[in-house]
């Protein structure tokens, strides 16, 4: 069930970050839109203004013909030459104020007018916004016949409008991708149910079937031994008896991996284990395999580290990476186990190696998938099917632990770490 939460729980993940992605691109193009738009319309204004002497005219109105304009709001009021709050400066070559007017502003006087257009030509840029307050303007400074032209316009309504409307999106924005989730997170769960219970009937059907085969191989094997017994040991009956073992090993390993799938790591409960022990005891059990296969093992194994863990878990996943490392070892090549204390002193990491030269040819993103081998042909002298990573990373995460592996320099490293 753990790998239909984590399903479950990435769709859900993925699901979401598309719609954010849509409503954000949606939003931000409306947005940046209506930002565009209302900064095209104080513009046509201002130069209105600048073009029309410094005044507003009521017979002379400016024409919106900006590429995002709406279409002339200008000419349907005739209230446009009061609504425009504004003043301008006109200075001479040598800098000095010809005209100033503050007929249609009331935050300005005539002083506070000239201070401000001074320093809005000083800025050395042609147009700008800035703020009074909580008052917002913006300003142009144009070259006429009659010298420089300074207008300040107050844009505070449409600086509030561009807010509110920033404001109120993101949060119906917000209110969307709530919603979604919501709503995915109850239909997915119905889209999820077949799959669960086809899950659900797989598993059944390994346990069963496991339990249901090993009475056959049972007799099987008891058969091949009383025939060894009457006849003669022979390449026939050792042959038999080695692809019963096989046979066996891989039901147990089926059987496992779906008990362990059932399970949660709210199920497992870790106590302080002597993981010392447990590690030295599985590489001397496997002592024997290695010298078989003409290897090497050494263990480096520090004295009395604990971890929180679930003693039958770790052995197992002990004996799963030793059992790999052998296999995929080079021949005559070296397996090395260590066992230390993690950096910050608590918990504990579990390393274990082999000499693996072919190892740069592999897809390591793939390892702990089950039934992945890295050698797919049929005819591999490498036995197994795939299962025991995927075993060892389930059993890993039962106790909150974390696993990975890396190659380097002809070398394949698992490492679990597990905390305090």
């Amino acid at each position: 069930m753990n790998m239909i939460r984590r399903l479950h729980r990435q769709f859900i993940a993925i699901a979401t970050a598309a719609i954010v992605l849509i409503v954000a691109a949606a939003l931000g193009i409306i947005n940046g839109a209506i930002y565009f738009l209302v900064h095209d319309e104080i513009r046509t204004v201002i130069s209105y203004i600048v073009n029309n002497g410094g005044t507003v005219s009521d017979s002379r109105r400016p024409s919106s013909d900006g590429w995002l304009s709406d279409g002339g709001w200008i000419d349907d009021t005739p209230e446009f030459a009061y609504q425009t709050r504004y003043f301008s400066v006109l200075f001479d070559q040598e800098g000095s104020a010809k005209v100033v007017n503050i007929n249609q502003i009331a935050a300005f006087n005539a002083k506070e007018a000239m201070e401000t257009a001074v320093e809005a030509a000083a800025h050395g840029r042609a147009e700008g916004f800035f703020k009074k307050g909580k008052a917002s303007y913006a300003y142009t400074v144009a070259d006429t016949r009659e010298g420089t032209m300074v207008v300040i316009l107050d844009c505070t309504r449409d600086m509030a409008v561009i807010n509110t409307i920033l404001k109120y999106s993101a949060l119906f924005g917000a209110l969307c991708v709530a919603v979604f989730v919501l709503i995915v997170s109850v239909l997915s769960k119905r889209a999820l149910r077949p799959f669960i219970r086809n899950m659900e009937n797989q598993k059944r059907f390994i346990t069963n079937a496991g339990h249901e085969l090993k009475t056959p191989i049972a007799i099987i094997s008891a058969n091949t031994e009383a025939l060894a017994l009457i006849s003669g040991q022979n390449e026939w009956t050792d042959n038999i008896l080695k692809q019963v073992a096989r046979l066996s090993k891989l039901i147990n390993d089926l059987i496992t991996l779906a008990k362990v799938g059932e399970a949660s790591p709210q199920d497992v409960v870790l106590t302080e284990v002597n993981l010392t022990s447990i590690v030295r005891s599985a590489a001397d059990s496997f002592r024997p395999v290695v010298a078989d296969a003409g290897k090497i093992m050494e263990t480096d194994a520090e004295d009395d580290i604990t971890a929180k863990a679930e003693m039958r878990f770790f052995g197992e996943l002990v004996n799963i990476l030793l059992d790999n490392a052998v296999k995929y070892c080079d021949d005559g090549g070296l397996i090395h186990v260590s066992l230390t204390t993690r950096k910050n002193g608590k918990g504990a990491v579990l390393a274990v190696s082999n000499d693996y030269k072919e190892g740069g040819r592999i897809d390591y993103s793939r390892f702990f998938e089950r039934f992945y081998r890295g050698d797919t042909s049929h005819n591999s002298a490498k036995a197994g099917y795939g299962i025991g990573l995927s075993m060892a990373e389930d059993l890993t995460k039962l106790m909150k632990g974390k696993i990975s592996v890396r190659w380097e320099k002809g070398i394949i490293t698992f490492q679990v770490e597990l905390g305090a």
